[in-house]
């Protein structure tokens, strides 16, 4: 994910205050906004308890560590009763990332109900249980094949299963509810569309409340940075770009006064003015990766191009992902051809 240049244009933020330790910020209507620590550069996530006491909904949960579960004991003490585990009515989790899907096998044993989307479930359960050493060759060999350097594929080898040490094990197929999109679901007391997010994510869950415009965005659409739209190498969209322009067109329907609830940074309004931001960001990279390409480059040699700054490991994966999006959009319009030299994907003007 990246900043926006003149991030904020055109957007308002009517909250001032983020939410306290142990109690949630009321947004809207049976809305409730919670905000959890992360272990990554980006350092939070929200999530949504929708309904009153009794007919509670749970969006999203952040990651499966001590810190979310001890935050959840005193977020929902109200409802908790003293249990070892909080308990929701129900749990929806918007997509398979560890900062959303973390702590869903936690409180499933709470026997609260599950809602989610097939595709996103099915991969959290198709990436928890790949083997250590399964996960760390297939990655880099991903990364081989994409011109990353030596050192950087020996220090993924070395690597387990990273998704498992953030998430527990993803409940089975016959615990979820799973929903659609177009569907129209009542969640604590309230009717709400569900819409799908691509391109961050499979088939990403977004619930939009037509009677006074608020919309959980989930990872869609952000205040401050680009959402990652990345090539994952298990996924059957090899070109995600399109998917989130795509999406993008689609969220324009909604009204320009959209309540938007995203999974980082605060609640906004002017959602037209960030869709325009992210169209003019998109055609701005995919102007640069074109320019580079005079001359056949690889993923990682566009990480220059595209990522101004120094990469951890997981900026590094969120790296090679995004440039992928880009050459994958351009080689699909006909702009891009690819070669292949010594086993790695190389991109040059058509």
């Amino acid at each position: 994910m990246s900043s926006l240049p003149h991030k904020h244009a055109g957007l308002t933020f009517p909250f001032a205050d983020k939410p306290a330790d142990g109690r949630g910020i009321r947004v809207a209507e049976s809305i409730e906004w919670f905000r959890l620590s992360l272990p990554f550069a980006l350092d939070h996530v929200n999530c949504w308890l929708l309904g009153e006491l009794g007919d509670h909904v749970l969006v999203d949960t952040g990651v499966a560590d001590e810190d979310s579960r001890s935050r959840w004991q005193k977020n929902l003490s109200k409802l908790s009763s003293g249990a070892s585990i909080p308990s929701v009515e129900k749990l929806l989790i918007t997509h398979f990332h560890p900062d959303h899907m973390g702590l869903a096998g936690w409180f499933q044993q709470a026997e609260c109900c599950l809602l989610g989307s097939k595709v996103e479930t099915d991969f959290a359960r198709l990436l928890w249980h790949i083997e250590d050493q399964d996960y760390a060759d297939f990655y880099a060999d991903w990364y081989r094949a994409n011109g990353l350097p030596d050192s950087t594929i020996a220090a993924v080898r070395r690597n387990s299963n990273t998704y498992k040490k953030l998430v527990c094990q993803p409940p089975s197929q016959d615990a979820w509810t799973l929903l659609e999109e177009g569907e129209h679901i009542v969640l604590g007391g309230h009717e709400y569309e569900v819409m799908i997010g691509r391109g961050h994510a499979p088939d990403m869950i977004m619930l939009y409340r037509a009677a006074d415009h608020v919309l959980i965005a989930a990872d869609q659409v952000l205040p401050s940075i680009t959402p990652n739209v990345s090539v994952m190498p298990r996924s059957e969209d090899s070109n995600p770009l399109k998917s989130f322009l795509d999406c993008l067109l689609r969220l324009r329907e909604l009204p320009e006064d959209t309540l938007v609830l995203p999974s980082h940074g605060d609640p906004f309004r002017g959602l037209w003015a960030k869709l325009d931001a992210l169209a003019v960001h998109h055609d701005q990279r995919l102007e640069e990766v074109l320019g580079a390409c005079g001359t056949p480059q690889s993923a990682f040699n566009l990480f220059g191009v595209l990522f101004r700054r120094e990469l951890d490991a997981q900026q590094t994966s969120f790296a090679l992902g995004e440039s992928l999006a880009h050459l994958h959009y351009l080689e699909s319009n006909g702009q891009l051809q690819r070669q292949v030299k010594n086993g790695v994907d190389y991109f040059i003007r058509a």
